[in-house]
């Protein structure tokens, strides 16, 4: 249907219209929280026409919070000008003709600025009488159809229960006349872009929006998950977009306090073991961000024990249990209560002479430190290892899968008395190996190292190749030092997705661990 008609100028309803339509939807699709819905976009059939009662239905079934109908008027004499608005009558709720009035009057005061008559904000209702024409709380419908079947529904009876706020409002707005002196505002392109913008200026006003680029859209922190120790800060970074928003103020949370608390920058603090979820929330929008904190409490343990036997004139090297797994354990204090007897730097002990001393490590900045007992004997006699074990300051490597204690006995050459003890019956990485003399006293310790063994039960199993892969996915830390070393089946200093292809191929068969 192609409307009103200006023969003079070619100017025709529909197609002026559907400009000013496409002009308000690209004007208002810069604003947040807009969603505009055309009941066509001029590319219907030529031969379709598109009922009042459907564009009011369009509205319903999108649940639109507005409908807005675009004309143009005209008349016989063409003698009049000027833009009118039309809204429901209906008052039940401030949403039905209070506000619609507020918005109308707001598009004609924007009208008028471009120098259109104002005709006022007006009502009309239906002169037929029946439910058909009556709205949910009796009152007479509205005559124009556009804001009766938003406000109703297309039905026979009084349809949409308005005091329930399910009447959608309408309003219909007559930018000016198509023929006679208000020609001037719809001949050009810009002219029609500008009604376009009166009619989006005040809705925006109306319900006041605020452009996308003056929103908060996202906002993302620069850690998703973070490992922290007892009394540990860190920091945390939001990031808000666009970096035009106007209101970047963000609100810190955490679901467990006892565990880590968050000031107003997003600076943690670990309280106490546990995991807690912090949130950062947008004022504007309320849109939310999480990270991840697992809370552990910080350990420095040496791992030989807590006595160690060593003879005159030999090295040892003390194995360290370390969370945070990162820390570098060349940073470790190492002290000795008497360095006549024993000295120490960097976890390697010297037995200088007969005595006891006790070793202590320290990590300062986490107020950490364990402790062992050396004891010293005099190296009367010589024990001597076979070089198919490698002795590394008292770590035994080159030890197979499932060795017993008596094919472990073969390649020590004692002197006579000595025996070979185990501090347990399974050989593999972390076994302490202890030399007695004939008074049965400890004279001399090892631990024993088996390259695939992480977990220390003398085998190469699924088991090992798991921790692995879990310490590598951190799902769970390796902090064990001598199971680091046993994961480090390709001796690089580091455990990757190679130890574990390793452990595995050693499983299926494929190729066999080289113990060195």
């Amino acid at each position: 249907m192609s409307g009103a008609i200006n023969s003079q100028y070619g100017i025709i309803e529909r197609d002026i219209t559907l400009k000013v339509a496409r002009y308000l939807r690209d004007f208002l699709n810069q604003y947040d929280g807009v969603e505009v819905i055309m009941t066509h976009d001029g590319n219907l059939p030529s031969d379709y026409e598109l009922e009042i009662s459907e564009r009011g239905m369009i509205a319903r079934r999108n649940g639109a919070d507005l409908l807005v109908s675009l004309h143009f008027n005209a008349t016989e004499t063409d003698s009049l000008n000027g833009a009118e608005v039309y809204v429901t009558a209906n008052t039940l709720l401030p949403k039905y003709n209070q506000e619609s009035t507020e918005l109308g009057n707001r598009i004609l005061n924007n009208l008028s600025q471009l120098g259109i008559a104002n005709r006022g904000v007006k009502t009309k209702l239906c002169n037929d009488t029946g439910a058909k024409w009556e709205y949910s709380d009796g009152s007479r419908a509205d005559y124009y159809g556009v804001i009766r079947y938003a406000m109703k529904g297309d039905g026979e009876d009084r349809g949409a229960n308005l005091a329930n706020g399910e009447g959608i409002p309408g309003i219909l707005i007559e930018h000016c006349f198509i023929r006679g002196t208000d020609v001037k505002y719809i001949n050009s392109d810009e002219a029609l872009y500008q009604l376009a913008l009166a009619d989006g200026k005040a809705i925006v006003e109306h319900y006041g929006l605020m452009l996308k680029t003056q929103r908060v859209q996202s906002i993302s922190l620069d850690s998703s998950y973070i490992e922290m120790l007892i009394n540990e800060t860190k920091k945390v970074n939001a990031n808000i977009q666009p970096s035009t928003a106007k209101n970047k103020n963000i609100k810190w949370t955490s679901s467990n306090p006892k565990i880590a608390t968050v000031s107003d920058d997003g600076t943690i603090k670990a309280m106490g073991e546990g995991r807690a979820i912090i949130t950062a929330t947008t004022e504007d929008k309320g849109l939310q961000a999480k990270v991840e904190v697992q809370v552990t409490q910080p350990i420095l343990q040496i791992e030989n024990g807590k006595k160690w036997n060593m003879i005159s004139e030999t090295t040892t090297k003390l194995l360290t249990q370390v969370n945070p797994i990162t820390y570098d354990r060349n940073h470790i204090e190492w002290t000795s209560s008497n360095e006549e007897v024993v000295t120490v730097k960097n976890g390697v002990v010297t037995a200088k002479k007969e005595g006891e001393a006790t070793i202590t490590a320290r990590i300062k900045e986490y107020g950490i430190q364990d402790e062992i007992k050396i004891q010293v004997h005099e190296n009367n006699e010589k024990i001597t290892i076979k070089k198919e074990y490698q002795k590394q300051q008292a770590i035994l490597t080159n030890i197979q899968e499932k060795t017993t204690q008596e094919e472990l006995e073969k390649h020590f050459e004692l002197p006579q008395g000595m025996t070979i003890q185990l501090e347990q019956g399974t050989i593999g990485s972390g076994t302490k190996v202890q030399i007695l003399d004939n008074t049965k006293q400890v004279i001399q310790e090892y631990l024993c190292l088996l390259y695939g063994d992480v977990n220390g039960d003398g085998k190469i199993t699924a088991v090992d190749y798991t921790l692995i892969k879990n310490h590598i996915m951190d799902v769970k830390k390796i902090t064990s030092q001598i199971q680091n070393l046993g994961a480090d089946v390709n001796q690089d200093n580091k455990i990757t997705a190679v130890d574990y292809t390793l452990i595995k191929n050693h499983i299926m068969d494929v190729k066999k661990i080289e113990q060195k």
